[in-house]
């Protein structure tokens, strides 16, 4: 069973950390993971996130308290990893924010180093982050129209998927996370959306960091949007979205029980 998205973020790279992640991974039954990074954490993407910056002072102060290291020192870590025999396999990879105009930045800087995975995400709506507690209410839920939020929200997906640059795309439906619900049917959305992750041969998770660290009811995927990615054999890969080693599989026994039909 593997872990489709863990980051690492919360501590130095060091060997011990990552054996904290291995230790539990084999705890909870988990066989492999994929290890990754915000790309907002390294120097080298700033320019990723200029539109952000520009967009609000509060997201300019709040990336710029994030882009902190380089990314050499991740790719250190990597290839210290690879070097060694482990009980658990892992996978080495970013999860990129997406913004249309910076396609081109994206596909350069994903060129500099061998990824077993990227994951694509959408964060931003009208350049600003939909899910920072204390500030995206105010800049964003605030004063946008919700249904417009939700409107951009998929099209950004959209264009993520139609990018070819990733391999994965991120939590889908996260932009529930503040239970705050478009007034129109999102199940056209769904299935557009279904069908070019299908064709496309592109990967979504079952992730279950809204449920544990923001108290969503959704244990991953929504009822609906799960059914419908069944339906069109979109290949769902279950995901902690864990930040430290203790949140590596959590509630992988009843994801995997949604993931095969059965009551969790």
């Amino acid at each position: 069973m593997i872990d489709g998205h863990v980051h690492i973020e919360k501590s130095p790279y060091t060997i011990d950390y990552i054996m904290e992640y291995v230790k539990q991974a084999q705890a909870r039954g988990v066989n492999e993971i994929n290890l990754l990074e915000h790309t907002h954490r390294f120097t080298e993407w700033k320019p990723l996130y200029e539109p952000a910056r520009a967009a609000h002072p509060k997201m300019r102060e709040w990336l710029d308290n994030k882009n902190t290291i380089s990314i050499q020192d991740y790719f250190k870590l990597i290839e210290e990893v690879k070097a060694m025999e482990l009980p658990v396999k892992i996978n080495f990879g970013l999860e990129v924010c997406y913004f249309k105009d910076k396609e081109d930045f994206i596909k350069e800087q994903l060129s500099l180093f061998p990824y077993d995975f990227v994951i694509g995400s959408i964060h931003y709506v009208y350049d600003v982050a939909y899910d920072l507690d204390n500030i995206s209410q105010e800049i964003l839920w605030d004063i946008k129209d919700i249904n417009d939020i939700y409107h951009t929200y998929y099209k950004d997906t959209e264009n993520l998927i139609h990018s070819g640059l990733f391999t994965q795309l991120a939590h889908m439906d996260t932009i529930k996370k503040y239970n705050l619900y478009s007034s129109y049917d999102l199940t056209d959305t769904y299935h557009h959306i279904a069908k070019l992750l299908k064709q496309l041969n592109m990967k979504t998770e079952c992730n279950v960091g809204c449920y544990y660290r923001y108290h969503h009811h959704d244990l991953g995927l929504g009822d609906d949007l799960l059914k419908i990615l069944k339906e069109h054999h979109v290949e769902i890969v279950p995901c902690s979205d864990a930040h430290q080693p203790s949140d590596v599989g959590i509630y992988f026994n009843e994801v995997q029980k949604r993931l095969n039909n059965e009551r969790p």
